[in-house]
């Protein structure tokens, strides 16, 4: 997936018009002549697709889209969108800020997509806090994993469960959220809870020595460094 925000200016003030003019394309006539509320779907089509793209709306962007298409409506969807998307950073996610500072080691700890527990060894690059979906207090999290060239963006939503230690931790997920039975002709590992299960980030915690450098956890960022 392309990373918007790692574009040059450029780039990204074309990328943005090829977004928009997709979103005009669907009602097959040109955007002067649309309804108000064919325009304002386009827009609600065009904010969404800078929320699905993590697009980081700056003053900047905002003035190369001015001088680069000074006739669009471009300008001012993008200025609607980052007041609408500007978020009040908490106490504890300045402390984080501080915690995750560029070119940290960290170990990740989450859940994928199936709901069992990876760990992910990885340099941090950048936070924020932004807007997803329907959230609007979602922490972002650039960085580059281990043995990757390129960059990945971890999106913590506010009923998700991180963990996240300082440095590359030597730790065996598997073992700790399969239960492993073998001979001396196949090996099976079976999965100890259902998928998200929370005791799954208990046992992690309990088996590792040492405190996690960062633990989210419903709705609260507590740093325990």
């Amino acid at each position: 997936m392309t990373n918007f925000n790692q574009m040059n200016m450029d780039y990204k003030v074309d990328y943005l018009s090829e977004l928009l003019a997709n979103q005009i394309r669907k009602f097959d006539d040109r955007y002067s002549n649309l309804s108000d509320a064919d325009k304002g779907s386009v827009k609600l089509g065009f904010h969404l697709d800078l929320t699905d793209n993590n697009v980081d709306v700056t003053d900047e962007l905002i003035e190369a889209v001015k001088a680069e298409f000074s006739n669009s409506p471009m300008a001012d969807m993008l200025i609607e969108f980052m007041q609408a998307n500007t978020t009040q950073v908490t106490e504890d996610q300045k402390k984080i800020f501080n915690a995750l500072e560029e070119g940290r080691k960290v170990s990740i700890v989450k859940f994928s997509e199936f709901g069992f527990p990876q760990l992910t060894h990885t340099v941090i690059e950048s936070v924020k806090v932004g807007r997803y979906a329907q959230y609007n207090n979602v922490l972002y999290i650039n960085h580059k994993p281990k043995r990757k060239r390129i960059s990945w963006t971890e999106v913590v939503l506010p009923y998700q469960e991180v963990i996240i230690y300082d440095g590359w931790i030597d730790f065996d997920i598997d073992a700790i959220s399969n239960t492993i039975t073998s001979n001396h002709s196949i090996t099976v590992k079976q999965s100890k809870y259902t998928s998200f299960d929370p005791q799954f980030m208990n046992d992690i915690k309990s088996n590792l020595n040492f405190n996690p450098l960062i633990t989210i956890n419903n709705r609260e960022e507590v740093i325990t460094c």
